[in-house]
């Protein structure tokens, strides 16, 4: 039987050595990919740090200094930032756009390069290629993140305080695992389409639309809101910009990270079982290698 061994070939590895091994190996391959790429990172930076003072200077247009618009504003949105409230949506977006485009292709860009099947062969887990990839986007992300509150901060003059920068790491990290989870689905779905970017597309264009990215959710028809509120990415936005611009309660942040991390878990259960579903289709039908 196949077994893998330490690197002085005496014992066979453990499992979880094993694994460890290859969860590492996956990162480490997707980082230097990244950084032989530093320029698409750098572009997603700077898209993070332009587009929302378009957006920003629209709202200060419209707004026409009346402050019953900045009223209206905040019966709606509950902050008065508007700033801080387009910086904090389009941010999570960004960090939407890396993993969808990045570790959501991982397993096309394999299966185009003929790699998919041998990767298979192995005994590493499906854990590891589902969620290595997006392990590597960690860094950007964090970059984004910095970015996004010096901006805030220094350039529009957004109150930050060490308890809000604290809360809204707390939900981050708690929105870790349904971002990995929604990059694992995406994987998997393109694995049974030959042409992806139409599907990341349209993703990313019903984020933008449902999940109040740039606009409060109020604004939208009253049959939509429902469903907009209850989308994983819009418990995300809505839990930061309450964490950092209404300063909640670090009780009200706390239940809101545990429910991100219950999306997250159930997520990621999803996507292990679709995989594995797709896994029997695609090699049943011989699909396995095709792109």
């Amino acid at each position: 039987m196949f077994s893998w061994r330490s690197r002085g070939g005496g014992f066979p590895l453990n499992p979880l050595h094993r694994e460890a091994i290859a969860f590492t190996a996956t990162v480490r391959k997707e980082w230097q990919v990244m950084m032989r790429y530093w320029p698409d990172t750098t572009m997603i930076i700077l898209e993070t740090i332009l587009m929302p003072i378009a957006y920003w200077a629209q709202a200060a247009g419209f707004e026409g200094g009346d402050p019953n618009a900045s009223e209206a504003f905040a019966q709606r949105s509950g902050t008065t930032e508007v700033a801080g409230f387009i910086y904090l949506g389009w941010v999570v977006y960004m960090w939407v756009t890396t993993i969808v485009w990045g570790p959501g292709m991982s397993l096309r860009k394999e299966r185009m390069q003929g790699s998919l099947e041998p990767l298979f062969l192995t005994p590493v887990s499906r854990f590891t290629l589902l969620f290595g990839p997006s392990t590597t986007q960690l860094f950007p992300t964090a970059i984004l993140f910095t970015v996004v509150g010096l901006m805030m901060r220094y350039v529009f003059g957004v109150p930050l305080g060490a308890g809000q920068i604290i809360a809204g790491v707390l939900v981050v990290a708690a929105s870790i695992p349904l971002l990995f989870g929604l990059g694992a689905l995406v994987g998997v779905s393109v694995m049974r389409m030959r042409d992806s970017s139409g599907l990341n597309s349209a993703l990313r264009g019903l984020i933008g639309l449902f999940c109040g990215i740039t606009f409060p959710i109020a604004v939208l028809p009253e049959w939509v809101q429902p469903i907009s509120r209850v989308l994983p990415i819009t418990q995300v936005v809505d839990a930061l910009r309450a964490a950092v611009l209404s300063r909640a309660e670090l009780a009200a942040t706390w239940s809101r990270s545990l429910i991100l991390l219950a999306f997250g878990a159930v997520i990621s259960a999803s996507a292990m079982v679709l995989l594995e579903l797709t896994l029997r289709n695609v090699r049943r039908t011989g699909r396995l290698g095709h792109f």
